[in-house]
């Protein structure tokens, strides 16, 4: 690779890790210093050697633009990508290109043309499928509904029929929701969701969360709820907040498989700070970076269903709210998700 002028990158596939860089992309992009891009995840700018904040690459492609600045200097690197192997492991290999000056612009606006399509096309195909899914699924699930009362009318609905009518009628309830996460991020890409805000009581919509969706668990787990300081009310969109704590606590139910998870409500001089505890698998370090990212799944839950689409709708709605979420864990011992949101006025 150091007999190549170009920079060239060996990227971890999976994970956007660089594994390698020859001595043209750690002069241009790491300042001269190895550790400095080798080891850590791709960025889409860097900064004599440093990392330049919230610049991790959006949507990885076959060719993508990295910005190295340098003092008195901005370099734009073209970079294209192959996947090869290498011990028989997959690696995406990546060649770079320094970009004229007068071919900068132009090819920033190729690429954010060939994004924007690729987003357009992806927000039509979940919406399509999404509606094209929910057809079938309704018809099913009505089925399922006449056959359990047919059953019990004829008296033969036992333990049996009982037990496997429940596994089809939840996992149709799983599909469903997989069908509304999709379709909720299909409008989210296309900009086609509008943001209704009003004074929202949020331990209204937590008691009525708790209740409908949360309470007569078959593994009699409860959500533990603690408030503290004097309520007001947050101006949000109330729908977005309930797909918020939703999503949130279904979440910590999901990987808090023994213990009880639990919410604390936090009323503070200007804002509030909403906190949902989980005491399960935690998440990897090297997860967290990429966790609000669409389709992404942590390296530790295989075993756990989920499409990936959930938290990247949490932190959308929570900035359309003008909120900010967090996110602290530790693998075995559990995560803590923190919500702020400030109060009508103070926004």
């Amino acid at each position: 690779m150091n007999g190549i002028k170009e920079p060239v990158l060996l990227i971890d596939p999976s994970e956007l890790i660089v594994l390698k860089a020859n001595n043209a992309a750690v002069d241009l992009l790491g300042g001269g210093k190895r550790k400095a891009i080798t080891d850590k995840p791709l960025q889409a700018h860097y900064g004599n050697g440093q990392f330049l904040p919230d610049t991790m690459l959006p949507l990885f492609q076959d060719s993508f633009i990295i910005t190295t600045s340098i003092p008195g200097t901005k370099t734009l690197i073209d970079f294209k990508a192959s996947r090869i192997n290498i011990n028989r492991k997959p690696v995406l290999l990546a060649i770079g290109k320094t970009i004229e000056k007068k071919q900068s612009l132009k090819l920033q606006l190729q690429h954010l043309e060939k994004e924007k399509s690729l987003h357009e096309m992806k927000a039509n195909f979940m919406s399509m499928t999404s509606h094209e899914f929910r057809t079938p699924l309704t018809a099913i699930a009505s089925t399922v509904d006449l056959l359990e009362t047919r059953l019990q009318m004829d008296g033969l609905l036992n333990s049996f029929y009982q037990h496997n009518i429940s596994k089809v009628s939840g996992e149709i309830f799983n599909l469903n929701s997989m069908l509304d996460e999709i379709l909720t991020l299909s409008k989210i890409v296309s900009n086609n969701y509008e943001v209704k805000k009003t004074a929202v009581d949020v331990e209204q919509v937590l008691n009525y969360l708790k209740f409908q969706y949360f309470s007569e668990r078959k593994d009699e787990r409860v959500l533990n709820v603690k408030i503290s300081g004097e309520p007001r009310k947050i101006f949000v969109d109330k729908s977005q907040l309930s797909k918020i704590l939703t999503n949130l606590i279904s979440n910590a139910f999901k990987y808090s498989v023994k213990k009880n998870p639990s919410i604390q409500l936090s009323y503070q001089k200007n804002k509030l700070v909403i906190k949902i505890f989980d005491y399960g698998i935690g998440i990897p370090v090297k997860d967290i970076p990429h966790l609000f990212n669409s389709f992404y799944r942590g390296s530790n839950v295989d075993h756990i269903e989920g499409t990936g689409l959930g938290l990247a709708i949490v932190k959308t709605f929570t900035e359309m709210n003008n909120g900010t979420i967090d996110v602290t864990s530790e693998e075995n011992k559990g995560t803590t998700f923190t919500l702020t949101f400030r109060y009508e006025g103070h926004i």
